[in-house]
């Protein structure tokens, strides 16, 4: 069974699940004008990097953004093989074990805020009308048009940061922050994400398209 989300994150990504998902959407997104496009191969080392210092949020982040590079032929590296959470503050570390990994890109994710949203759904009253002659046609009318009193509905907004760097360039070749509304299970949360920021990195022309 895929994890929870409750349960595989916790500090910020704690959430108090209420309704069901809406999926994710890209709010912004950025690429540099400057760098070329990138020539991703199947194999191609890739690490996958979950910025977050709660060790049970980061490694099973890291897991599941690694297994969706994975299904598109990539090999994935998590970084906490790389650099210990407890190392993660000594960039010439963290910058020479990226150097050393061989891997030709890294993808960063950092969560950035969980927020909740209320929204309030007015009453409904369709006024008289309808067969209004007797009772015993009202009577149908009558329960099948019955005041609905408001009611608040309650969403989480969770919000992440991507970024994509093309170690061949040493650059920052794209960027883009993503809102997920109402998120049940980690894994699927990770594929829409995934998935999301692989479209338009497309459309962008920053992945290369494929030789014909």
């Amino acid at each position: 069974m895929s994890p929870r989300f409750p349960r595989a994150c916790t500090a910020v990504l704690t959430l108090a699940l209420t309704a069901c998902s809406a999926g994710t959407k890209l709010t912004n997104s950025w690429r540099a004008a400057d760098a070329a496009p990138m020539n991703l191969k199947q194999g191609d080392l890739v690490i996958a990097m979950v910025m977050s210092k709660e060790e049970t949020t980061r490694r099973t982040g890291e897991d599941l953004l690694g297994e969706e590079l994975r299904q598109r032929g990539l090999r994935p590296i998590p970084s906490f093989t790389l650099i210990p959470t407890d190392q993660v503050d000594d960039k010439e570390k963290a910058a020479a074990a990226i150097q050393d990994s061989g891997a030709v890109a890294l993808i960063a994710m950092r969560p950035i805020a969980v927020n909740k949203q209320q929204t309030f759904v007015p009453p409904s009253y369709t006024g008289p009308g309808g067969p209004y002659g007797g009772w015993g046609p009202y009577y149908g009318y009558g329960w099948g048009a019955a005041y609905s009193p408001g009611y608040v509905v309650t969403d989480t907004i969770v919000r992440v940061e991507t970024l994509v760097f093309d170690l061949k360039q040493n650059k920052l070749v794209w960027a883009g922050q993503s809102e997920t509304t109402n998120p049940d299970r980690l894994d699927q949360f990770m594929r829409d994400l995934v998935k999301a920021v692989g479209d338009d990195m497309r459309r962008k022309g920053v992945i290369a398209a494929p030789a014909s």
